[in-house]
C-alpha cells in the first residue's frame, strides 16, 4: 500500500541531517513532498526519491565517511514515531526485533528493502538489502539500516550490547575507526554478499527491563490504523515523476517498468502522459536535465561520473546534452555558479 514511499518520521531525521551537515536547505523547497505542512503531518507519506535526494546530498557532503551510521547518534527513540516504540517494547529483543521487521512499513519503502532474520540457535542475525540505487547512496542507507538496529537494540535492553559481527556488501569507507568506534568491535568485514548485524543469542533473548505485557498488541493495531491513514502527498503526475526517477537510479527506466511500477500497462500510462501535455521521451529528457543540471551546480564530481549517473554512455554525450540545454558547455556552467557565490 504505501510502495515507494517512507514515513514523514524518517524524511524529517534525513532533512535535518543534511541541515546539520552544513547544506542549504533552498534548494529543496521546490521539491512537492518537502513542504512544511507535509512534515508537520505525522499521516504524510513522503516519495522514496525525495528520499534518495536527500541521502545523495549527504553523501556529497561527507563522501566516503560512514555517514550513514553516524546520523543515528542524532535519533534518540521517538525520532522514528510508533516505529521505535514498536522495536524497543515486549519480553525480549528477539521479539520486538522481528515486530519491527514486519512493521517496515511504518519507516521505510517496503519496496525498496528487504530484511530477514537467521536463528541458529547461538546467534541472532539481521540482513538488510536495498535497492539498486547510486551506489554511495544505498552503502548509506545500508550502513543507516544496522545502525538503526544496534541503537534500538541497545535502547530496548538499556544495555552497551556489542554485536558478535557485521557485515557490508560495500568497500570499507575512509574513516573505519567510526563504524568500529560506533559499533563497539572490529569485527566488521566488507565486500561480503550481505548487509548483516549478528547478536549472541544470550543478549536477544534476555528480558526487557521495562517490559509491559499486551502493550505490544495496542502498539500494532495502532501500527496498522496508521498505515490504513497513510496520506499520499503527491499528485498523479508527480508520482510518476517519482516513480521515473526511482527508475532511473535503480538504471531500469523503461516504460514499461515505470508503467508496472504504477499499476497500469505501457498504453495506459502513455495515454496519461498525453492528458497531461507530454509523452514518454520528454520525462526522461526532463529528468537527466534536471539531475545532471543540479549536479553541476552544486557538486565537484568529475564530468565522467556525473555522465554515469545520469545515464550517458562518455563525457562527450554529457558535453553535447549540456551545450543542447544551456548554451554553453558543462565546465561554464560551474564556472557561472562560481562566480555568483
Amino acid at each position: 500500500m504505501n510502495e515507494g514511499t517512507i514515513s514523514v518520521h524518517l524524511a524529517r531525521f534525513i532533512l535535518e541531517s543534511v541541515r546539520r551537515s552544513g547544506t542549504s536547505l533552498g534548494r529543496f523547497a521546490r521539491l512537492p513532498d518537502l513542504d512544511p505542512e507535509v512534515l508537520r503531518d505525522d499521516l504524510s507519506r513522503v516519495s522514496t526519491p525525495t528520499a534518495l535526494v536527500l541521502w545523495e546530498q549527504l553523501t556529497l557532503t561527507e563522501p566516503r565517511s560512514a555517514i550513514g551510521a553516524l546520523i543515528t547518534n542524532h535519533a534518540p527513540i521517538g525520532t522514528f514515531g510508533l516505529w521505535d516504540y514498536l522495536v524497543t517494547t515486549g519480553e525480549n529483543l528477539i521479539e520486538t526485533l522481528k515486530r519491527a521487521i514486519a512493521y517496515l512499513e511504518c519507516i521505510g519503502d517496503p519496496a525498496g528493502e528487504k530484511l530477514q532474520t537467521i536463528e541458529d540457535g547461538k546467534h541472532f542475525t539481521i540482513r538488510h538489502n536495498t535497492g539498486i540505487w547510486v551506489p554511495d547512496v544505498v552503502e548509506a542507507i545500508d550502513f543507516f539500516a544496522m545502525a538503526v538496529f544496534l541503537t534500538r537494540a541497545r535502547a530496548a535492553s538499556r544495555r552497551p550490547i556489542v554485536p558478535l559481527r557485521v557485515t557490508f556488501s560495500h568497500r570499507p569507507p575512509h574513516e573505519h575507526r567510526h563504524l568500529v568506534e560506533f559499533f563497539g568491535t572490529r569485527n566488521i568485514d566488507f565486500d561480503t554478499p550481505f548487509n548483516s548485524i549478528t547478536f549472541l543469542d544470550d543478549d536477544v533473548r534476555a528480558p526487557l527491563p521495562k517490559a509491559q505485557p499486551g502493550l505490544e498488541q495496542i502498539l500494532m493495531r495502532h501500527a496498522d490504523l496508521t498505515l490504513a491513514s497513510s496520506k499520499f502527498v503527491l499528485l498523479w503526475h508527480d508520482r510518476f515523476r517519482a516513480a521515473l526517477i526511482t527508475a532511473f537510479h535503480e538504471d531500469n527506466a523503461s516504460l514499461e517498468h515505470v508503467a508496472q511500477r504504477l499499476a497500469m500497462s505501457p498504453r495506459t500510462l502513455q495515454r496519461r502522459l498525453g492528458e497531461h501535455g507530454t509523452n514518454w521521451r520528454e520525462e526522461i529528457e526532463a529528468i537527466r536535465q534536471e539531475h545532471t543540471m543540479d549536479l553541476l551546480r552544486t557538486t565537484d564530481l568529475p564530468l565522467q561520473s556525473i555522465a554515469a549517473r545520469v545515464g550517458y554512455s562518455d563525457v562527450r554525450a554529457l558535453r553535447r546534452a549540456v551545450r543542447r540545454w544551456e548554451g554553453q558547455p558543462p565546465h561554464a556552467v560551474r564556472h557561472t555558479v562560481a562566480s555568483l557565490q
